[in-house]
């Protein structure tokens, strides 16, 4: 069996924060729905091995090995070695063989398995797309001779996540790709976004790249200014976040009035922060420090870079994502 060019990523089962999507009816919430998501992009550790960026060794199912392990859409796929396709919830009880980095920097294979497949829910479907399934993916940790759950329970009490064909680096950036994926639990943003209607798969919104709007809304769900992977943002925080898609978009709308109390805080594009009107929380004058091209000083509530769409737009026309949450300062 030739080794399977792989990356297995899972997302972060620790920080969240409050997120406050427009859509009405959206990840089973109703009154604008008020969700949690993660801050961070995904899990750092699990049983003390490093997540970001293990190479699978291999792939099998009842023993017998699968090749050519590739995410179509929102589920994985594999073959057989009689050529034929396995996908969907037939890969439950699949073994994923990988090499971790151990705190002391060695590297060892971990063995992970898919206890379970299941569909995703149309409640957490805004484009009516289908095409997802969400694995139950556990770790063998041999210390206890016991397989241990690799997500952390969502708001759902569920320990699941979305594969995407994509890698995330410490900084951030998305890196596409036809080789490598991700597993994203659904306590982070990477299947949070996905969540939201940003599939990265996702055509027939004019010219939009939903890859891009992913990855863009990676950026602002974590306040993630400056483009360089460091949340600026706390547990519990809401922000209403929309975009402006073309017909049949947008995906996630923005009311006639801001929610009660929230303000504009930025445009997004991949890059982070187009630019700011205000942090969202009341941070350290470091921040401005960082990029000081998009941010003003924390706490200069009379000293905006932008202040409304038009203000985002006016200096970059192809921003894709906007947000408004409350003035936080303690």
């Amino acid at each position: 069996m030739r080794p399977i060019a792989a990356v297995l990523l899972l997302g972060a089962c620790a920080a969240d924060v409050e997120v406050r999507v427009s859509s009405t009816e959206q990840m089973g919430v109703n009154m604008q729905g008020v969700n949690m998501q993660g801050v961070n992009m995904q899990g750092v550790n699990m049983q003390g091995v490093n997540m970001q960026g293990f190479a699978l060794d291999g792939l099998t199912l009842t023993s017998a090995p699968l090749s050519n392990a590739r995410v179509a859409k929102g589920e994985l796929v594999a073959n057989r070695p009689n050529g034929s396709t396995v996908s969907g919830t037939a890969m439950t009880g699949a073994r994923l063989f990988a090499h971790g980095v151990d705190a002391s920097g060695a590297t060892r294979v971990v063995e992970y398995r898919i206890a379970a497949v299941t569909a995703e829910s149309a409640s957490y479907d805004p484009t009516r797309t289908g095409n997802t399934f969400l694995y139950n993916i556990e770790q063998w940790v041999a210390d206890t001779s016991s397989w241990q759950p690799a997500c952390g329970p969502d708001s759902d009490g569920r320990r699941v996540a979305i594969p995407i064909a994509a890698t995330f680096d410490d900084l951030g950036d998305r890196h596409d790709s036809s080789t490598m994926f991700t597993f994203g639990c659904t306590t982070g943003v990477i299947a949070k976004c996905y969540r939201w209607g940003y599939r990265p798969w996702l055509t027939g919104y004019g010219a939009a790249s939903f890859s891009d709007l992913h990855w863009t809304c990676t950026r602002a769900a974590r306040a993630d200014y400056c483009g360089d992977g460091t949340p600026h943002t706390k547990n519990g925080t809401v922000v209403n976040i929309w975009d402006r898609l073309p017909a049949p978009g947008p995906i996630q709308k923005h009311g006639l009035l801001a929610p009660l109390g929230m303000v504009f805080e930025a445009g997004w594009n991949t890059s982070g922060a187009v630019c700011l009107s205000r942090a969202r929380w009341l941070l350290d004058a470091t921040l401005a420090n960082l990029c000081p091209d998009r941010l003003v000083p924390p706490g200069l509530l009379g000293a905006t870079v932008c202040d409304t769409v038009a203000d985002v737009l006016g200096q970059d026309p192809n921003a894709l994502l906007f947000n408004e949450s409350y003035l936080n300062l303690l």
